[in-house]
């Protein structure tokens, strides 16, 4: 009987042990053996799950090493799971560890379940799919860090408050911090949060923040005069230096609120921290993080840029592949297979970032199989010239380069701002791609 496999005791102890073990275990030992623990658990529980509605045990475990592996080594892989997760379960985040992947061989032990069969009536098996289904959805969610960020200033007398956010869970932890000189703070838990002055005065001294940028102005005979600032192509590299968020906008990198007494000038700096004037005028920059506001947490303003454009420039070199491919091709299925492969990537690129991704994604999915499955077979069918590959494959070589190249370039400083990359990338990919759908369709008649 099929429904034997969930109710087979290796199954059930894989449901037992994911359960305490990211419910309880994690809790009381966080570290490489809980972490793996549950990847194993799983592995070995959701094969029988899938059988449940597929019924070919071969298929349910293949359908779960290639899911788990896409999940644990792309960056797509994972948004999905997270994605998936939330819908079923509430916010949720799944990060992609290759790591994981040691897990896979659990399989083995799916299959040798499947394989050993016991004999249950279907009321275990009726009992035993509901808290099944729970131990997969509901796992516990890992810990992690909200970035933290300095949101708010306020003058109190001659003290000046700097109110923050961030930490564990959504970053709700309001935190502030009180001083009279800039040296020594004073911490203390809000309950509230606190309103944005992007204007203050102290007698006849004014000052004002301007937002979009790290700068300060004060009032001097009747004018406003810059007297701070970052420059702005060096706030667009901080900007991709602080982490993202695990859920949400990235926090702002700009400046806020300003706050002033008699001895001092305060500016919040989102996740840049604070900056701060001193009773001897001079300016500093404090970051801010969980033990409170430092000059060494600052992040270096000769920081190179971060860039995360792994799945960017994978595209790109398999869309010029693709299209030097189709340049040289004379033959339909390959055309049309390359073309509905093409409009699924682009179609399931634009889900990333919609708020209808999760239900975008299966129709980008299903263009992609489609396209692949036609594609591999005109190729199959056709033999397209072997000089036709190599123009192909050296076209997407150079094309994902190309597109990789002005964002390093960006993050090395040759670049001002992070926009010129992607206007640059975008150049680069144009005219690698057009010569090499040029030579495909110079070599694609040729044998």
């Amino acid at each position: 009987m099929r429904h034997t496999w969930i109710g087979q005791p290796l199954t059930v102890l894989a449901m037992v042990v994911l359960v305490v073990n990211d419910h309880v275990l994690k809790a009381a030992w966080p570290g490489l053996v809980t972490g793996k623990l549950s990847d194993v658990a799983g592995l070995v529980l959701f094969p029988a799950l899938l059988d449940l509605v597929v019924g070919r045990a071969k298929v349910s475990i293949a359908v779960t090493g290639v899911g788990f592996t896409l999940v644990k080594t792309t960056a797509t892989g994972a948004w999905l799971a997270s994605e998936a997760w939330t819908a079923v379960w509430g916010p949720s985040k799944v990060l992609a560890d290759p790591t994981d992947l040691l897990a896979l061989p659990a399989l083995w032990a799916a299959w040798w379940a499947y394989r050993h069969p016991v004999s249950v009536h279907k009321a275990v098996v009726f009992l035993v799919v509901p808290p099944a289904v729970l131990a997969v959805a509901a796992t516990s969610a890992a810990e992690y860090d909200w970035p933290y960020s300095a949101y708010a200033v306020e003058a109190a007398g001659d003290e000046i408050v700097v109110h923050t956010k961030g930490g564990y869970g959504m970053g709700d932890d309001l935190i502030s911090y009180r001083t009279r000189d800039g040296i020594a703070w004073d911490k203390w838990i809000q309950n509230g949060w606190a309103e944005r002055t992007p204007r203050d005065c102290h007698g006849a001294a004014c000052f004002r923040v301007m937002r979009g940028h790290l700068r300060v102005e004060e009032i001097r005979g009747g004018r406003w005069t810059t007297v701070w600032e970052i420059p702005d192509e060096a706030r667009d590299r901080l900007v991709r230096r602080h982490p993202d968020p695990p859920f949400g906008h990235p926090e702002p990198v700009e400046s806020l609120a300003v706050a002033v007494t008699e001895r001092l000038v305060v500016v919040a700096n989102g996740a840049d921290g604070i900056a701060l004037r001193d009773a001897q005028g001079a300016w500093h920059r404090l970051g801010v993080g969980p033990d409170g506001l430092r000059a060494s947490s600052a992040v270096p303003l000769t920081t190179p840029g971060r860039y995360d454009v792994t799945d960017l420039v994978a595209l790109g070199a398999l869309a010029a592949a693709l299209l030097a491919l189709l340049a040289g091709a004379r033959n339909w299925p390959i055309v049309i297979g390359g073309a509905v492969l093409l409009l699924g990537l682009r179609f399931g690129l634009s889900m990333v970032d919609s708020t209808l991704g999760f239900l975008g994604m299966p129709p980008a999915l299903l263009l992609m199989v489609a396209g692949t499955g036609l594609l591999s077979w005109g190729i199959s069918r056709a033999g397209p010239p072997w000089r036709l590959i190599v123009v192909s494959l050296v076209t997407g070589l150079v094309a994902g380069s190309a597109v990789l190249a002005p964002y390093a370039a960006w993050s090395a400083g040759a670049l001002d701002f992070y926009t010129d990359a992607g206007r640059a990338a975008l150049a680069a990919f144009t005219l690698v791609t057009a010569a090499g759908m040029v030579t495909g369709y110079l070599k694609g008649g040729r044998r």
